[in-house]
């Protein structure tokens, strides 16, 4: 969470000042995961990135070449990354296992997104999440290792990319292998919940969008506030806002159905009233619709020799 590190360089980048340091604990933004964020010294640091194989922190305010800072990460932040992150890995194993897929895409910012390239449904999706969720409660440990050529070669392991030197494995025992760059739980227990939400079509397989931990809590805690918000309007217990919902939609069909054919009754008999007239027409009204006015102004057409 906290480290000292020396600044061996500091230039000023647009609006922020690119850092590096002798050492870091600053993860940067790589393998689909946003950076970390927090501070070095006073400065606050909003994004890290590695370019060229240096690891780059963007500061807010420069920092003084040669002087050692303390240096502490927003780690609230850095750990609902890590919840969110090994939570996709045991997502992403049980589907290779179960249905030979794989995943493809994976983002991690405001929210979380899996591709795979195989199509799941929804009761799938739901034996999987069951799936997943068993495997935090058995509190697996997460491993995270640097295997030898030997020992790469026979392993079985997951990866988007033809890595050749410097692999690093991250492994959930009897739920996923696979070589990863990014940060993660020590137990699976410390993931907390992982919920699935939507999953949709994309390029010949499907998108899963999906929450772990803190975040997944405050997700339904936003969820819980809506729902309660609804309940109070609608007069109804929150478990039966849906119908409630529906009924209200399905009354104001209702009136809608009426309001237009109250509104071309009430055009007929307004051009119906018009006397024709050898000249333009012009109708000021604030109260019937885009759709009836344009009705209405169509029958008095033939009511001048003008424009209506």
């Amino acid at each position: 969470k906290e480290f000292t590190g020396t600044v061996l360089s500091c230039k000023k980048t647009g609006e922020k000042y690119a850092v590096t340091l002798n050492r870091t604990a600053f993860f940067p933004e790589g393998g689909g995961q946003q950076s970390d964020r927090g501070y070095i010294g006073g400065a606050y640091i909003s994004d890290v990135q590695i370019k060229n194989g240096e690891i780059l922190h963007f500061a807010d305010k420069p920092l003084s070449v040669g002087q050692a800072y303390d240096c502490k990460l927003d780690f609230d932040f850095r750990f609902r990354n890590m919840q969110n992150h090994s939570g996709e890995h045991i997502i992403s194993g049980i589907v290779h296992r179960l249905y030979g897929f794989n995943n493809v895409g994976f983002h991690l910012g405001a929210e979380m997104t899996m591709d795979f390239d195989g199509e799941l449904t929804r009761r799938q999706l739901d034996e999987i999440e069951d799936l997943a969720n068993k495997a935090v409660y058995e509190n697996l440990p997460v491993k995270a290792y640097y295997p030898t050529d030997e020992e790469l070669k026979q392993l079985d392991y997951r990866s988007k990319l033809d890595l050749k030197e410097n692999v690093r494995i991250v492994e959930i025992k009897g739920v996923d292998v696979c070589a990863c760059c990014a940060p993660h739980v020590a137990h699976t227990g410390e993931i907390g919940v992982i919920k699935i939400f939507t999953a949709e079509r994309h390029r010949g397989g499907v998108r899963v969008t999906l929450l772990c931990g803190m975040d997944a809590l405050d997700d339904y805690r936003r969820r819980q506030d809506s729902a309660a918000e609804i309940s109070q309007l609608l007069s109804v217990p929150r478990g039966e806002i849906a119908p409630a919902v529906r009924r209200v939609l399905d009354e104001l069909a209702r009136l809608k159905e009426r309001l237009a054919e109250t509104s071309r009754e009430l055009v007929t008999a307004r051009a119906a009233a018009q006397s024709f007239t050898d000249g333009n027409i012009c109708v000021f009204d604030s109260t019937l619709d885009d759709i009836a006015l344009r009705e209405l102004v169509n029958l008095l057409m033939e009511k001048c020799t003008g424009f209506a």
